[in-house]
């Protein structure tokens, strides 16, 4: 059985391999600031199954001066190497759906890189519609940790 929850601090590591994963580069002293953060722009659900957290989803929350109502935006969403295909993303995209519907968000987004053919399939199953492009300009590079 798999248990969807909000991510807590004694989570770090497992989040902390998840995010590398993908080529994330999350430092732990990071993921504490933001599970410790009681900012309500965003939210970050974990999947565990066997006591072990096999899956994360991260959900920012922003609101259009040019539309009405609250967009979600999926900013990250990973799923441990071992557990991928298992339906664990499903149930965590299911429950960042729920969590925007009940913050009453008009619609939620997400983007992933061109190369991820098999998340793009995964998407598009969920209900997802790739809608346009997306523009990108990097303005600094991270502070090194």
């Amino acid at each position: 059985m798999t248990l969807i929850r909000a991510a807590a601090l004694n989570d770090i590591p497992s989040l902390h391999t998840l995010f590398m994963q993908l080529g994330y580069q999350t430092d732990p002293e990071n993921l504490k600031r933001h599970i410790n953060d009681a900012n309500t722009s965003f939210t970050m659900l974990v999947a565990e199954a066997e006591q072990q957290v096999c899956g994360v989803i991260v959900v920012n929350f922003i609101t259009p001066v040019h539309e009405n109502g609250l967009w979600a935006l999926i900013s990250a969403l990973v799923i441990n190497e071992s557990a991928r295909g298992t339906g664990i993303g499903q149930k965590l995209l299911i429950a960042a759906e729920q969590h925007a519907l009940d913050k009453g968000c008009t619609q939620i987004e997400l983007s992933s890189s061109e190369k991820r053919v098999r998340a793009h399939n995964f998407y598009e199953n969920n209900g997802y519609k790739e809608v346009r492009k997306r523009f990108v300009k990097r303005l600094a590079d991270p502070p090194a940790v």
